[in-house]
């Protein structure tokens, strides 16, 4: 990546993308498992977009992009869609291509951009109530609740119209596995729930510098990474070896351990509703060597840390590594916010030595209601979306760096912007990654795992009783 390259993506997305981190990965609640207010920047959502949005009279993409999909583009002209979303970036990246899509289809797009709070709210009660007020809507980890109560309408009525969908211009296969699984409620449903928009996959981040100097590799197993932590931790003076995130919430600590119990042979319900699979020996493992690694080598109130006081203590140079995050973490690292830009270093998370190499990975996705007025309508945006042309210009001629199509991370003028070895890294891991499945109760059960954990992190309990425990709560709240 040349500096003038990696100036502009460091700029462009330092702060875009950290802004959609809360959304992408918080989840739960840190203070009284009541929800949280993911959103961190901007007023409208709009802010951030760099990219021409025609206006100057030219398209930001040419309608040529499209034509060769057997498509009915047109059979809609003169209606309009209402698309709710969240403040997040990839609402920035795509505006400023927004009237190609008006163009070619004649259909006006009219958006509804909020805080991710306001916006869960404003969500449930349209859903709910069967307003229908929103055609197209941000979907979470409430997928399956939404989908059991029958408030989203499954795609694939739509994927079988042959006038609203060509499969061989689209190309489903080309999305990353993890993207379409977690697009059928992350297991739970044979059907389409959503069209996967963006995607983070977790990774590992070092400091290149402490690894010369202490004559360190790269950790490729859970007891490298706990050894390069350790020398690191004894070795330096205010540096800790390591940092995680280790406060409560479903997408805080357990969204880093549940990359580490799948490696170890672990899932999350062994036999669902029955057996959570939350006291098995790979989850337990899983647990007591994340608890002891942020004990033994993470900071003080290592239990308390929320994602983005990881990036803060990595960006402050107060830390040795960051074991397992979200690899959009990258641009904050070694962007100008950053003390220690230059000698970051990206690599797959580390994996027991006889495990499996699976990170977690999250993916937003895009859904209409049953009750939606115009669901054809705003299937037609969501293929248009998600398709090559627009995902390809996103991020080549965008800022974008969150792509659910495997074609995107190969792009060789994409790899240059963004940089070869962040690049690779993620493809590898995206080709790789185990997202987790969110049933229908997930948020209220994840919600007390992740306290669970959170006291055993804090020394209050053991890793095996706080998980024995969070395996009781789990099949009880579906029992009850």
């Amino acid at each position: 990546m040349t500096n003038s390259n990696r100036r502009t993506f460091l700029k462009a997305t330092g702060v875009g993308l950290l802004s959609g981190l809360a959304g992408c990965t918080r989840g739960g609640d840190g203070s009284d498992g009541s929800g949280s207010d993911g959103s961190s920047g901007g007023s409208d959502g709009s802010d951030g977009g760099t990219s021409t949005d025609g206006s100057d009279g030219e398209l930001a993409i040419p309608l040529s992009e499209y034509e060769d999909a057997d498509i009915d583009w047109r059979q809609f002209e003169g209606s309009s869609i209402n698309i709710g979303a969240v403040q997040h970036p990839w609402v920035s990246a795509i505006k400023p291509a927004v009237p190609v899509f008006e163009e070619l289809t004649g259909i006006d797009v009219v958006w509804n951009v909020l805080p991710e709070q306001q916006f869960r709210t404003k969500r449930q009660t349209d859903v709910s109530t069967g307003a229908g007020q929103f055609d197209v809507f941000y979907m979470d980890q409430v997928v399956n609740q939404f989908r059991e109560e029958g408030w989203i309408q499954p795609l694939d009525p739509f994927f079988d119209d042959d006038s609203l969908f060509d499969e061989d211009w689209y190309e489903p296969d080309d999305l990353f596995e993890a993207s379409r699984w977690q697009a059928h409620g992350g297991g739970y449903s044979d059907t389409w729930t959503g069209m996967p928009i963006t995607v983070e996959v977790q990774t590992q981040f070092y400091r290149k510098d402490l690894y010369d100097k202490h004559d360190l590799e790269v950790a490729e197993t859970l007891e490298e990474f706990r050894q390069n932590a350790q020398a690191i931790h004894e070795n330096e003076s205010d540096v800790v070896g390591t940092v995680g995130r280790g406060d409560k919430g479903y997408g805080m600590n357990i969204y880093i351990l549940n990359t580490f119990l799948r490696q170890n042979g672990a899932e999350l319900w062994d036999s669902f509703p029955d057996d959570s699979g939350l006291d098995s020996d790979g989850v337990i493992n899983a647990a007591e060597w994340y608890v002891s690694l942020l004990q033994d080598y993470g900071p003080e109130g290592a239990s308390t840390q929320t994602w983005s006081d990881v990036l803060s203590t990595m960006q402050e140079g107060r830390a040795g590594h960051i074991v397992s995050d979200a690899n959009l973490f990258w641009p904050g690292l070694t962007g100008s916010d950053s003390s220690v830009a230059d000698t970051i270093g990206i690599a797959k998370v580390p994996s027991p030595a006889d495990g499996q190499f699976s990170p977690n990975a999250f993916n937003w996705q895009i859904s209409t209601s049953k009750n939606a007025q115009n669901s054809e309508q705003a299937f037609l945006f969501m293929v248009w979306a998600s398709s090559q042309p627009t995902n390809t210009w996103m991020h080549v001629e965008g800022d974008a760096a969150f792509s659910v199509r495997q074609s995107v991370w190969e792009n060789d003028e994409f790899r240059s912007r963004v940089g070869e070895n962040f690049a690779q890294v993620t493809l590898e891991s995206l080709q790789a990654a185990a997202p987790d499945p969110f049933d229908r109760k997930y948020p209220e059960w994840g919600q007390r795992y992740s306290e669970e954990l959170q006291r055993a992190i804090a020394g209050q309990k053991s890793a095996e009783e706080a998980m024995t425990q969070a395996a009781s709560i789990a099949e009880d709240i579906y029992s009850n």
